[in-house]
């Protein structure tokens, strides 16, 4: 074996578990549901774009109508009428008359609220306690004050008489301008009261006329929420209430930082609602926002992105799309913002599930004391400065896995790592229709060919073999019943496939649990006795007794097996007349059956030797062959400078000599067009004292025979 294989015993008798799989179903029928592609639909559903801090993008998606008629859209937020920003912070507005605006419900506090007194002309009360920090432009607010002229303040400045526009640039800042004018307290029918609850607090403005005082008026209420979120509510604006002259917006400490809803400009009406959020959104444009897309056609989304005020990392926003379908009244952009910093390098990518494909989530990505994890969707950023780095990914479940002196260029360098879980492998091993009460399974790793782990089971109750963490990989699986089966020396050693050969057997790629991998043991089948019998020998460095030597009449349907004695000879007696294949079999190691034929001329062949090298057996000599009428014969042997190679070849043919070490590495090879008796001369003054293959290849076959280096 090679040195880099390593075997595991781990003896257990295990009662397999089935109810993964249906489970398994269902959730890939559920998946396959959710996946089928409605008939007004993102292509593609998913966009995304990297941008420096500070900067924008564009990017953009198809918006198709594959229903039979018009179909009206919009983008709430994205569309010019009732809403805006968003402002230096972020800051966005929507009103009640929008699409995915805020509903329009009076909450009425006049019973249960606590009246505020001492409210006159161009004058400020307060302060007042809040149940919680509210967060106003990245400070926590937990006081307020009311002020006359229409506003909301977080200091307890009087703001002036005269409005002004948002942002202030002035003195006047930190406020809720609900509307921003020269408004007074009419005694007789104007009232203010404000009631906290654990999540919000209720300002309401019952009634409060213009300077001096008329039965024009305007009633509103302001509802902070511990989110953030601002609410403002009109529920009664008179006719001739004077609302072209007013401000209505939201003023930061900062006096150049605010958002402007409205400036003397006629926009409020009664039972309205105006909404504004913190959201961060990075989303700042859609073009078209709105429209109608007839019957077949299609509309490209360009959807803008800005990274002002973001820091590096990775932002997600659902964009939506609401529609006048009935049966699919909004659907849904995704959409990724990687932001980056120039001046800075480091990697960001998806870890996924090698097996499914699927996104892995909470996987550490790791740097020396540097470390991130990723999100549901599997991604992650890992800022770091430039240089090369090795970068480990890991998680509970899966493999560890390295990726070695990996360059962070600037900006951040894409990395996609697929990780390798751990599975379950198994099946039921059968004598005829029986599962076995006991056996052996042995299960080997594959990489690249070659046999990289070994893992050894017992076969259990009823037949079951089981081997759990696997990883992701691909395995030939082999059974066999042990000693004291009642179907030992009845069956044979078989790989999955229901074979007998190694390079027969079938391989399993495993990419997700499996407990199906059955296998149909190779019944032993005799023929009747004859006169016939077939003897060689198999030898290597340090194994030559208790291999299996198969041999098998397809002629007759027969196959049996016996081992090597302990110096490596092998016999088979009692043949009858027929053509058979012999081989050995060891896992790993490939070969190509012998061809015999035993007949009343040639009853008995001898000499059917083969040699065990690193990857292969090999068969020393032919006992018969349609290339060569003789040989190949070798002389001298052992050789000093020169090895001699005679033979007779039947027709001409173009014959490539390959000499090699014991372990199948190749030292020396040549071609050339041959025909009928030849003595080919080849070169052995560069060798070392030891012991060399002669490989003498063409037309399929291949004759192998050993020397001696003296």
């Amino acid at each position: 074996m090679r040195n880099n294989m390593f075997i595991h015993i781990n003896i257990s008798l295990k009662t397999m578990k089935n109810l993964y799989l249906p489970l398994l179903l269902v959730v890939l029928l559920a998946s396959a549901s959710l996946n089928a592609q409605v008939p007004f639909y993102f292509d593609p559903q998913a966009v995304s774009a990297t941008v420096n801090i500070g900067q924008t993008a564009t990017v953009h998606s198809v918006l198709r109508n594959a229903t039979e008629q018009p179909v009206e859209f919009s983008f709430p937020g994205y569309v010019t009428k009732g809403q805006g920003g968003p402002d230096d912070y972020g800051y966005t507005w929507i009103d009640s008359d929008e699409e995915g605006g805020p509903n329009y419900e009076w909450n009425e506090i006049a019973e249960t609220g606590v009246p505020v007194e001492g409210l006159s002309d161009d004058n400020v009360v307060g302060p007042f306690e809040m149940a919680f920090n509210f967060p106003f432009y990245g400070q926590s607010k937990n006081h307020f004050w009311i002020n006359s002229n229409g506003c909301i303040s977080f200091n307890e400045a009087v703001m002036p008489f005269f409005n002004g526009p948002i942002p202030t640039n002035n003195d006047n800042n930190d406020f809720i301008a609900w509307f921003w004018d020269d408004l007074t307290m009419d005694p007789a029918i104007s009232r203010v009261y404000y009631k906290n609850y654990e999540d919000r607090t209720i300002v309401e403005f019952w009634r409060i006329p213009h300077f001096p005082g008329s039965e024009s008026t305007i009633s509103a209420q302001v509802i902070m929420m511990s989110n953030g979120t601002i609410v403002v509510r009109y529920k009664q604006i008179s006719e001739t209430f004077e609302t072209t002259n007013g401000t209505v917006g939201i003023q930061s400490s900062d006096a150049e930082m605010g958002l402007q809803v409205n400036y003397n400009a006629e926009y409020l009406h009664s039972q309205m609602a105006l909404r504004y959020d913190l959201n961060r959104n990075f989303i700042t444009a859609v073009s078209p926002a709105s429209g109608v897309l007839q019957p077949g056609q299609q509309e490209t989304i360009w959807v803008t992105y800005d990274a002002t005020g973001y820091t590096t990392g990775a932002y997600e926003q659902e964009l939506q799309c609401v529609t006048n379908l009935g049966e699919l009244p909004s659907l849904y952009l995704h959409n990724v913002m990687h932001v980056v910093n120039p001046n800075l390098g480091g990697f960001m990518g998806h870890v996924t599930d090698a097996g499914t494909g699927n996104p892995i989530a909470e996987a550490r990505v790791q740097v020396g004391d540097h470390q991130v994890f990723t999100n549901a969707s599997g991604f992650y950023e890992l800022p770091l400065e430039l240089g090369s780095y090795n970068v480990t990914f890991s998680r509970p479940g899966y493999q560890t896995r390295v990726i070695e002196d990996t360059t962070a260029v600037a900006g951040f360098s894409e990395l996609n790592v697929a990780l390798s879980g751990f599975y379950l492998l198994a099946g039921r091993v059968y004598a005829g229709e029986n599962p076995i009460e006991t056996g052996f399974a042995y299960n080997y790793k594959m990489h690249e060919g070659n046999v990289v782990d070994i893992f050894a089971e017992m076969v259990g109750q009823e037949g079951w073999y089981e081997f759990s963490g696997m990883s992701a990989a691909q395995y030939i699986v082999k059974a066999e019943p042990s000693p004291n089966s009642q179907y030992y020396g009845d069956y044979l050693p078989t790989y999955y496939g229901d074979v007998l050969h190694w390079e027969e057997a079938t391989v399993i790629n495993l990419t997700q649990g499996t407990d199906n991998k059955h296998i149909h043991l190779v019944p032993v089948s005799n023929a009747p006795l004859g006169p016939g019998s077939i003897s060689g020998s198999i030898n290597s460095g340090d194994r030559s007794a208790d291999v299996p030597i198969i041999l098998r009449a397809a002629d007759q349907g027969t196959v049996t097996m016996t081992t090597s004695a302990a110096n490596g000879t092998y016999a088979f007696n009692g043949l009858p007349y027929g053509t058979y294949e012999l081989f050995a079999e060891i896992p790993g190691k490939a070969t190509i059956p012998q061809t015999i034929v035993l007949s009343e001329a040639n009853p008995s062949v001898s000499g059917v030797d083969m040699l065990i090298m690193d990857g292969e057996i090999v068969f020393l000599g032919m006992p018969e062959t349609g290339l060569f009428a003789s040989g190949p014969a070798i002389f001298p042997n052992p050789a000093s400078d020169q090895l001699n190679v005679a033979f007779n070849l039947n027709k001409p043919t173009t014959l490539r000599f390959v000499v090699s070490d014991l372990s199948g590495r190749v030292l020396m090879a040549s071609e050339r067009q041959l025909f009928g008796q030849q003595n080919v001369e080849i070169n052995t003054h560069d060798l070392a004292k030891g012991v060399y293959l002669l490989s003498c290849e063409a037309q399929g076959e291949r004759v192998v025979q050993t020397f001696m280096k003296k």
